[in-house]
């Protein structure tokens, strides 16, 4: 039997990691879509506030009729590198790795070990953010995915692999209702 804040953690952990990826796909994919679709700024970025769920706090912090909310880059640091926004990346890998962290007696080596290198790695990566944007987004989903993976295929199919997949699957229904919506 598992007690009830290593389950509460599992879940978290398996949500961050989830969060990191989905955010750094949206905004890779919002990013080609602005230099590609012929519509104005603030309908390419605003869709990715509004996704994230972080729509009050961008609009407490820039306003509701400000330029920010069309753009992009204004856009992409508060979803990179805002500590008070609770989606950005930043805050979804610290998330993950504190997590991992408190439950690394059920947690397998690799996954500790992927979440953690991506957790060192983001704190250096302001200059290939700057000068690599894609390949930065890129860094992230891989490193994000390669953990999900390892999760599967290096942790025993058990409880704690339960509530991590139900973290990770929690956080994709809340993401995809929200692009429906």
């Amino acid at each position: 039997r598992m007690i009830s804040r290593v389950a509460d953690m599992c879940f978290w952990f398996g949500r961050y990691v989830e969060r990191a990826e989905s955010t750094a796909r949206m905004l890779s994919a919002t990013a080609s879509l602005a230099l590609d679709a012929e519509l104005p700024p603030a309908h390419v970025w605003r869709p990715v506030i509004v996704v994230s769920g972080e729509e009050p706090a961008f609009r407490a912090e820039h306003g509701d009729d400000s330029p920010a909310w069309g753009d992009g880059e204004i856009v992409q640091r508060f979803m990179v590198w805002e500590r008070a926004n609770g989606a950005s990346l930043v805050r979804s890998i610290e998330g993950a790795r504190w997590n991992a962290r408190s439950i690394r007696e059920v947690l397998s080596l690799e996954a500790w070990e992927a979440v953690n290198e991506l957790h060192l790695w983001l704190a250096g990566a302001e200059v290939q953010y700057r000068d690599h944007r894609d390949g930065f987004y890129q860094q992230v989903r891989r490193t994000t995915q390669l953990a999900l993976g390892l999760l599967r295929s290096t942790m025993l199919h058990d409880e704690p692999l339960d509530f991590i997949w139900l973290g990770v699957l929690l956080e994709r229904v809340s993401q995809t209702a929200r692009m429906l919506d």
